[in-house]
């Protein structure tokens, strides 16, 4: 058994003690402040006296919740009560109880109090046993609920472990698609062109390093975001010339705000796979920000008769990417012949 009493268990008995003392005491005490000319009870009702009453039960409340810690363990929620520590608990209250008040009734006489000794023993014996039912009764109601509290938090850190690995696994499902389809167009490459091949590869690696680096970050900044785009529409625009277009238009004021590491990559992926791009239907996306405080991509509708093979879960990944993130879904949405995606961007 762990015989220390926390810090903030005593802080908490001791305004609690107060608080219950006043509470029982109340009426005496007004009678006390209110009626402070000559009358039934002016000698009985001394100052001294009053304090006596208040202070006894401050100190008896305070004693029974540091006895009550070892029995309700409030910070142990995986010792569980049982009849036997219940009754425990009672039996030890009652004994501390009848002890203290033994010990009360002898320290009065040190005061001298002019009043019926009858009706003092009579008034602070039920004041206590009073104070002492109501302790009882906090000290196992203050278990409760911080056992609750303790399992409520314990369930949200497994939670959030559990939603850190979901996570994790999205991200990891989103790099192998990239890593597919840029590696397909390599093969293109080397086919027609070895020496633009070679400078592919160059600006492969740089963009195979970024998605690697992103593996251990949940969020980027959007200006980070950005710059590997750029990198990464290289390797498109080998493939597909001026037939590819990318227009950007960002608010400088949304630069770092943040947003899951390759979300550009993945949405400028989907529209390429989905649409056709040739000498006949050149194909242009635009990227820009909203004043909704989201990132939108729209892409003109021209799709493929036969379009490439793909895994078909880039998107799907990335909107529970959003999802484990707690924000806002993202939004897609066809409008005048376009395709749209709107992701939300993150305050930093």
């Amino acid at each position: 058994m762990n015989l220390k009493i926390p810090a903030k268990y005593i802080r908490i008995s001791l305004l609690l003690s107060v608080v219950i003392s006043l509470m029982i005491h109340f009426s005496l005490m007004a009678e006390f402040f209110l009626k402070g000319r000559p009358g039934h009870h002016e000698e009985e009702l001394s100052l001294i006296f009053v304090t006596f009453e208040f202070l006894t039960s401050v100190v008896l409340a305070f004693i029974i919740f540091g006895v009550n810690f070892f029995f309700f363990a409030p910070y142990d929620i995986h010792k569980k009560l049982n009849f036997r520590k219940i009754t425990g608990a009672v039996l030890t209250t009652a004994l501390m109880t009848a002890l203290l008040i033994f010990l009360f009734i002898h320290l009065k006489d040190l005061f001298h109090f002019s009043m019926n000794p009858r009706r003092h023993i009579d008034e602070l014996v039920s004041r206590n046993l009073f104070c002492s039912a109501i302790v009882l009764v906090s000290a196992f109601v203050y278990r409760l609920l911080q056992r609750q509290q303790i399992i409520e938090l314990e369930n949200e850190k497994l939670r959030s472990e559990s939603l850190q690995s979901q996570f994790e696994s999205l991200k990891n499902q989103v790099s192998p698609h990239f890593l597919f389809n840029s590696l397909t167009a390599l093969k293109v490459l080397i086919e027609e062109s070895p020496a633009l091949a070679k400078q592919y590869v160059s600006h492969l690696s740089q963009v195979l390093r970024y998605t690697l680096q992103s593996k251990i970050k949940q969020v980027v900044t959007l200006n980070e975001e950005l710059e590997f785009t750029e990198s990464y529409l290289f390797l498109l625009k080998m493939r597909y010339d001026t037939n590819l277009t990318v227009k950007s238009k960002i608010d400088k004021n949304f630069g770092f705000w943040n947003l899951p590491p390759l979300t550009i990559q993945t949405l400028v992926e989907n529209a390429v796979k989905h649409n056709e791009i040739s000498n006949e239907f050149p194909f242009e996306i635009a990227i820009s920000t909203t004043e909704n405080e989201t990132l939108r991509v729209a892409n003109k509708i021209q799709e493929k008769l036969a379009p490439e093979e793909g895994t078909g879960i880039g998107l799907v990944n990335l909107s529970k990417l959003f999802s484990l993130l707690g924000e806002k879904e993202i939004q897609i949405y066809k409008t005048g012949g376009e395709f749209v995606v709107e992701v939300p961007l993150l305050k930093p």
